[in-house]
């Protein structure tokens, strides 16, 4: 099962979006503008068309205690916490935390890749993924395009040698920045070998799915559940 991260909401764009190969999505909202009832509404459609979709939420923050802060909001409320990258602290502070999931584009605004070796072993050690947003990537030009693939190929080395998670995501919002799930493969394997991508694309399934299991009401935590005779 492929999914992908994208803000997909009306029934033309998701129809669109299944007969490009995907299975899924985390349908994110920034934490600003958070709905939880707009999330049910493209979960009614996402299950009409056979689509498996998790709620995910992107945190922006200035501060260590601000993110902290949000953090702590929304992680019962979600399948899926983002937090947006590019502030070096805030970079190294997401992936110190065991109740954030995805480190998103953390070389946003930057001159560099966002990560080292050391963000990179937290990251491993507290399962954080670092997003590769292909989306973000297309939304650059000439010399910063190839600036944005340097980087990419630098995070995924460092991920690779740390086992650090790493997941692909579209970042697409309408019909027309919609990518087929072969060609992210593809895209993927011109960066790292064929099976390194495959780990990828499946890693963010398994993510939805351990954050879906924790939110069942008879799981105190990983392994400890409640049985009722």
């Amino acid at each position: 099962m492929v999914m992908d991260i994208n803000t997909l909401n009306n029934e033309e764009d998701l129809k669109l979006f299944k007969k490009f190969n995907w299975n899924g999505f985390v349908y994110y909202q920034y934490c600003e503008d958070f709905s939880k009832d707009k999330y049910y509404e493209v979960s009614e459609i996402a299950k009409r068309l056979n689509l498996k979709v998790y709620c995910g939420v992107k945190i922006r923050a200035e501060k260590k205690k601000e993110l902290r802060k949000k953090v702590k909001k929304f992680r019962d409320k979600c399948h899926i916490v983002m937090v947006e990258g590019g502030n070096l602290d805030i970079n190294r502070y997401a992936v110190e935390m065991h109740d954030v999931d995805i480190l998103s584009t953390p070389e946003l605004n930057r001159l560099d890749s966002g990560i080292d070796h050391v963000l990179a072993r937290f990251a491993s050690e507290h399962r954080v993924a670092i997003e590769i947003n292909f989306g973000y990537l297309l939304k650059k030009d000439a010399y910063e395009r190839a600036r944005q693939l340097i980087f990419f190929r630098r995070n995924l080395k460092l991920a690779k040698k740390y086992d650090t998670p790493v997941v692909v995501s579209t970042d697409c919002y309408d019909k027309y920045t919609i990518k087929n799930s072969y060609d992210i493969r593809a895209f993927l394997n011109t960066l790292v070998d064929r099976e390194y991508s495959w780990k990828i694309l499946t890693t963010l399934r398994k993510i939805c799915e351990y954050r879906e299991y924790l939110m069942n009401d008879n799981v105190v935590r990983y392994g400890v559940e409640i049985i009722k005779e």
